[in-house]
C-alpha cells in the first residue's frame, strides 16, 4: 500500500455517513471482506478492493478483524497488518485531536452538560449533592461555536458558578461542584492547548535567612486533560522553558533537574507541575510570560486477547493493535495455577522504563469450561524491558482445572506521546 493510498483511506474515515452500521452488520461485512470473496479472492484487484473497503469501514472495524496467526496465508497476514496500521493510526490521530463543542441559546445546565458529553465523548458528573450543595438545575445562556472542549466547559461552569473537582475515583469522568465565593472565573485564567488545560494554581517565594543567596520562587501549574484519554506521565524539559517579567527581562529557571517527570497516579484527574525559579529582585512584580513544552505519555485503545485451553498453552502468541501477548506456560503450584506471560509493545514510547505500574492494573481473568469467571489472585513481575514486561498471574480455580478454560487479558495497544506547547501569562508575584 502506498503512502498516498493510506492517506486517502484515512481521509475517508473523516467523511460523514448517514447511518453507522450495527455491530452485527459490521461483523458480517468484515467476515465477508476477509473471506474467500475478499482478501482470499484469486483476483488481485478483488483483494485490493477488499483491503480498501475494510479501511473505509472505519476504526470500529478493529474489534472485528481476525487475529493474525502463523496459519494464515502470508499475503492475508500482510494485508491485515496494513489495514490495522491505517486504522490504528486514524484512532491515534483522533485521540490527539481536541474535541470541539457548539452550544447556542438558553438551556438548563443539565442539557448543556449532556450536549458537551455527547459532542466530545467526555463524561461529566454532578457532584454537588455529595458535598451537600444545592444541585439546582439552573438556566444558562451559552453561545459557543466549534469551541475547544475546555473553553466550552469553562464557559458553562462560569455561567452556573461551578468548578471542577479533580479527585473523582473514575479518571475517565470529570466531576463538577459549586465554587467558593472568592473563586476567580475559569475563562481567561487558563491556557488551552489541544487536549490540555493549564492554569497557574499557586506561587511561592522562599528566603533562607541564614544564607542571603539561597532565595527561590516556585510556580505550580495545574494541568487537566480531556478524560477520554489516559495519561500516565507528563514530561517537562526545563531547558525548553523561558520566562520574562513585566519589563521583558528574563526570569531564570532552575534547570538542574533537567526534565520534570510528573507521574499520573491514584484517582486524580489533574496533575501539578512545579516550575522552580531563582528568586527575582524585589522590584519585579509579575511573571509576565512562561513559555514551554511538555509531553504527555498517553495510553491508547484497549485490546482484548483470549487464549483457549490454557492448560496446553506453550509459547502461545497473539498480536493485535501493535501489542503481542505470549502465554508461555500454565503450571500447577499447590492449589494455585501460575500463568506466565509476556507483553511486548511496538509503540512503547519509553513508558515501560520507569512508569510501568499501569500495566499491572490490566484486567486478566480465567473463564472455565462452565463459563465461571475467576479473577487473578495476584501477580509477580518476571521481566522488565524497554518495550516489554513479563508477568506471572496466579489463579485459584476453586478445585477446578484449566482444561478447556480461556485466559482473557486486556491491555492498551499503544502508548502515545502527545506534545503540548503552552504559555502562562500575567502571574502576580508574592
Amino acid at each position: 500500500m502506498t503512502a498516498a493510498f493510506a492517506l486517502a483511506c484515512i481521509l475517508c474515515l473523516g467523511q460523514v455517513v448517514d447511518k453507522a452500521p450495527s455491530a452485527d452488520d459490521l461483523r458480517a461485512k468484515v467476515r465477508q471482506l476477509v473471506g474467500k470473496d475478499g482478501l482470499g479472492h484469486e483476483d488481485m484487484a478483488k483483494r485490493d478492493a477488499a483491503e480498501k473497503a475494510l479501511i473505509e469501514l472505519g476504526p470500529e472495524t478493529l474489534g472485528f478483524l481476525p487475529t493474525i496467526t502463523p496459519r494464515m496465508p502470508a499475503e492475508d497476514q500482510v494485508r491485515l497488518k496494513r489495514v490495522r496500521k491505517v486504522l490504528e493510526d486514524a484512532v491515534i490521530a483522533a485521540a490527539m485531536k481536541p474535541s470541539t463543542v457548539t452550544l447556542k441559546g438558553k438551556m438548563l445546565l443539565s442539557q448543556a452538560m449532556d450536549q458537551i458529553s455527547q459532542q466530545t465523548g467526555n463524561k461529566l458528573i454532578d457532584y454537588r449533592e455529595r458535598f451537600n450543595q444545592d444541585a439546582f438545575d439552573s438556566k444558562i445562556i451559552v453561545d459557543v461555536k466549534d469551541a475547544p472542549f475546555w473553553k466550552a466547559l469553562d464557559t458553562v461552569l462560569d455561567e452556573a458558578e461551578l468548578t471542577l473537582y479533580n479527585y473523582e475515583e473514575d479518571r475517565s469522568t470529570l466531576a463538577y461542584t459549586s465554587r467558593g465565593e472568592n473563586a476567580r472565573p475559569r475563562v481567561g485564567n487558563a491556557f488551552y492547548s489541544g487536549l490540555f488545560r493549564l492554569e497557574p494554581a499557586k506561587i511561592e517565594a522562599t528566603r533562607d535567612l541564614k544564607n542571603s543567596t539561597m532565595h527561590a520562587l516556585k510556580l505550580t501549574i495545574e494541568a487537566v486533560w480531556e478524560p477520554r484519554v489516559t495519561p500516565i506521565v507528563i514530561e517537562v524539559p526545563l531547558a525548553d522553558a523561558s520566562a520574562t517579567d513585566e519589563n521583558g527581562n528574563a526570569l531564570e529557571l532552575n534547570t538542574s533537574d533537567g526534565t520534570l517527570e510528573v507521574p499520573i497516579e491514584g484517582n486524580g484527574a489533574a496533575a501539578e507541575i512545579e516550575f522552580p525559579f531563582d528568586a527575582p529582585p524585589r522590584s519585579v512584580n509579575k511573571l509576565a510570560s512562561l513559555k514551554g513544552k511538555l509531553t504527555a505519555v498517553v495510553l491508547g485503545k484497549v485490546e482484548t486477547f483470549e487464549f483457549a485451553d490454557i492448560d496446553k498453552a506453550k509459547a502461545a502468541e497473539l498480536e493485535r493493535g501493535g501489542v503481542t501477548v505470549t502465554v508461555e506456560s500454565c503450571r500447577k503450584n499447590g492449589d494455585i495455577y501460575d500463568v506466565s506471560m509476556r507483553v511486548r509493545f511496538d509503540r512503547a514510547a519509553n513508558a515501560l522504563e520507569s512508569h510501568r505500574a499501569w500495566i499491572y492494573d490490566n484486567e486478566c481473568y480465567v473463564l472455565d469450561a462452565k463459563g465461571r469467571k475467576f479473577e487473578n489472585a495476584g501477580l509477580e513481575a518476571t521481566l522488565l524491558g524497554n518495550n516489554q514486561v513479563g508477568v506471572a498471574y496466579k489463579f485459584n480455580l476453586e478445585g477446578g482445572t484449566p482444561a478447556q478454560a480461556r485466559l482473557v487479558y486486556k491491555t492498551p495497544a499503544a502508548i502515545i506521546r502527545i506534545p503540548v506547547e503552552f504559555e502562562i501569562k500575567d502571574v502576580d508575584l508574592p
